[in-house]
């Protein structure tokens, strides 16, 4: 049974619901609808590489509303970073938008067209009479478009995650120097004549620390 673009979007957003729909993105931070709209692209993509396109009997209105809830999922990613004035975000999403425009001629196909802020507009009327075939040309689990979008949001995603731990950018491993522990006097505290640590300057030591010698799991 296929559900309603709602629907789909709701399953989408699970873990942040209110991202799902525009009244509840308002008043929400760029930085927290980033995360999920992140999460949220890469499972519209999955369920579009997982859909049966040889099935003759499948409900086509399944497959136009998946592809529906996938363009909403994107527009909602292109808002948040944006929205975070962060040039390594702006610089992903870029290579992103970028390849929405290599594919805008396939993407044109099913009645979605890639405008010039970034952002997908559907046609409706082009997207329901648009058969499966032409879907899976972008969207099967072997097709260029749909494999380059969750890439690019796995890379997305390694890269807000290895930023915010203030992770090196070019090793997964931890250095022995950030891995030391702060030299004490035997007590509780720092040596004497050094300042204390922040509740922020504990946190990261004791993330890098847990982090120090495992590998970093950064998928959305």
């Amino acid at each position: 049974m296929s559900l309603a673009v709602s629907g789909y979007m709701r399953q989408f957003y699970k873990g942040n619901l209110f991202g799902a729909s525009a009244s509840g993105r308002n008043g929400q931070p760029s930085h927290s609808l980033l995360s999920a709209d992140l999460k949220a692209v890469r499972r519209a993509v999955k369920g579009l590489s997982d859909y049966d396109y040889d099935d003759k009997e499948s409900d086509g209105e399944e497959l136009v509303n998946k592809v529906a809830a996938f363009v909403s999922t994107y527009n909602n990613l292109v808002d948040s970073a944006k929205g975070t004035d962060d040039e390594d975000l702006d610089r992903y999403m870029k290579q992103l938008k970028k390849l929405s425009k290599d594919h805008a001629e396939e993407l044109a196909d099913i009645g979605i067209t890639v405008q010039s802020s970034g952002k997908l507009k559907i046609d409706d009327r082009t997207l329901k009479s648009t058969g499966r075939y032409q879907v899976s040309k972008l969207f099967a689990s072997d097709a260029e478009y749909g494999k380059g979008v969750e890439n690019q949001i796995k890379n997305t995603n390694r890269m807000v995650l290895r930023n915010r731990l203030n992770v090196p950018k070019r090793s997964t491993s931890v250095s022995a120097v950030e891995t030391q522990p702060p030299q004490t006097d035997g007590s509780d505290g720092p040596v004497q004549g050094t300042a204390p640590d922040t509740e922020d300057q504990k946190l990261a030591r004791q993330l890098v620390q847990a982090l120090a010698g495992s590998v970093v799991n950064y998928s959305v």
